[in-house]
């Protein structure tokens, strides 16, 4: 029932929030190469950046390429960005080559914070769903331009049921895909959990 009435909630304001989109503040690298490449992308975005010692491990739903390559621990970086949601990128490479085979980037607040002090940011949060989907149209959009159209999409926050017994929760995901490349936007709007997501992989 509450994902409902916030459902509604966001259905009246899409139209307006469509007007504050800002499609150079999105920054994402697409090239599958040598890591160094990525690093030096992030660098040139803003100073403000920070590279964190993360131990991250990748899926083989999120990558079904993963038994394929000898990947190690990714670089990730923060970026924070004045007024928004800090971006967290993953760049995952094989130890061989150093060559990038899966990228991964979430918007969110204090990812790698401590779950039980982050109860506090979730209350605040639980208020933004207008903040969270106008962003998501913000990434889409340009997604599209640098894609073109999705293969599969949700114009619009769906309720979903949780597999894990909790209260219905909001999210949306689009895809594109090609011979040659899949890359997937996500958004998750629940209780303990508030995130955009895009990850990107090559299939060769």
């Amino acid at each position: 029932m509450k994902a409902t009435k916030i459902l509604i909630s966001i259905i009246l304001i899409t139209t307006l929030s469509s007007f504050l989109i800002k499609e150079n503040d999105v920054r994402i690298w697409t090239q599958q190469t040598n890591v160094k490449k990525a690093i030096e992308f992030e660098k040139s975005i803003s100073e403000d950046i920070e590279f964190l010692k993360q131990n991250v491990s990748i899926s083989k739903s999120s990558f079904p390429l993963v038994d394929q390559f000898d990947l190690v621990n990714p670089i990730v970086v923060k970026r924070e960005v004045d007024g928004e949601l800090p971006v967290y990128g993953q760049y995952f490479f094989s130890k061989s080559d150093s060559i990038i085979r899966f990228i991964s980037y979430d918007w969110e607040i204090d990812k790698y914070g401590n779950y039980f002090k982050k109860q506090e940011i979730w209350k605040q949060e639980a208020k933004k769903i207008d903040k969270y989907n106008g962003k998501y149209n913000q990434i889409k959009s340009f997604l599209s331009k640098s894609f073109g159209e999705p293969t599969i999409e949700d114009s619009e926050p769906q309720v979903t049921k949780s597999q894990w017994g909790k209260e219905d929760y909001l999210s949306r995901k689009t895809e594109w895909e090609t011979d040659k490349v899949y890359s997937s936007l996500s958004l998750v709007f629940a209780s303990n959990t508030y995130r955009i997501r895009w990850n990107y992989y090559w299939k060769k």
